[in-house]
């Protein structure tokens, strides 16, 4: 039973590290460049609460488009699809991995940051970053949705962008879905945000699973 467990567990690293080095240097490398910008485009020092979440929530929270709408991309090409498919891992569990590491991934940026912001004598506390987190799991299954539905990984960029555009536009009068709200100094929205974003993101993984299944 300890083997078996042992195995399963390896099976796992293995299936991470060869996705991390194939697949996913990209997304990570252009979302540690817009954390590594971020400072240059609007201030990260000296700033209040409220002032702190403009930076988390208007610029570090797009790495969430940029790390979970791709997870689906590989497969969508046919030949990289039927090779994955003859693999010992299923696709399904291919794609939960890379899910589970994109989601780490984007959570300890985050994470980063805030630090980096603290450190730039700004009020930030715990509930900052995890705000943010909330937002980036927002956009990122939004993309990761639409990506899975449309079996095209360009198209699901556009509605999260979309999203993020219509915030700008319409403010708070998006109420419970409203992604700066932090900056208002109101947190309640970010619960609706994280467990919206849980939800679409389940529901990507289910629909791929079942869309493989009746191919």
């Amino acid at each position: 039973m300890e083997m078996h467990s042992s195995k399963k567990q390896f099976l796992v690293l293995e299936v991470a590290k060869i996705n991390l080095r194939h697949n996913a240097l990209l997304s990570i490398a252009v979302a540690v460049l817009l954390c590594l910008v971020t400072p240059f485009l609007i201030g990260t020092a000296n700033l209040d609460r409220n002032s702190a979440a403009v930076p988390l929530e208007m610029f570090v929270s797009l790495i969430g488009i940029v790390l979970l709408t791709p997870v689906f991309q590989p497969e969508q090409n046919e030949e990289i699809d039927d090779l994955v498919s003859s693999k010992y891992c299923s696709t399904a569990k291919v794609h939960l991995i890379r899910t589970v590491y994109s989601v780490g991934i984007a959570t300890l940026l985050i994470c980063v940051f805030t630090v980096y912001m603290k450190m730039q004598s700004c009020d930030v506390a715990p509930i900052l970053a995890l705000g943010t987190i909330a937002d980036a799991l927002f956009l990122g299954s939004m993309g990761m949705l639409t990506s899975a539905l449309t079996g095209n990984t360009v198209i699901g960029y556009m509605p999260p962008l979309l999203y993020y555009a219509l915030n700008i536009g319409m403010g708070p009068k998006l109420g419970s879905f409203y992604l700066f709200s932090m900056i208002t100094g109101s947190y309640t929205a970010k619960l609706w945000l994280f467990v919206a974003g849980m939800l679409m993101m389940a529901a990507a993984l289910f629909y791929q699973r079942i869309r493989k299944r009746m191919v």
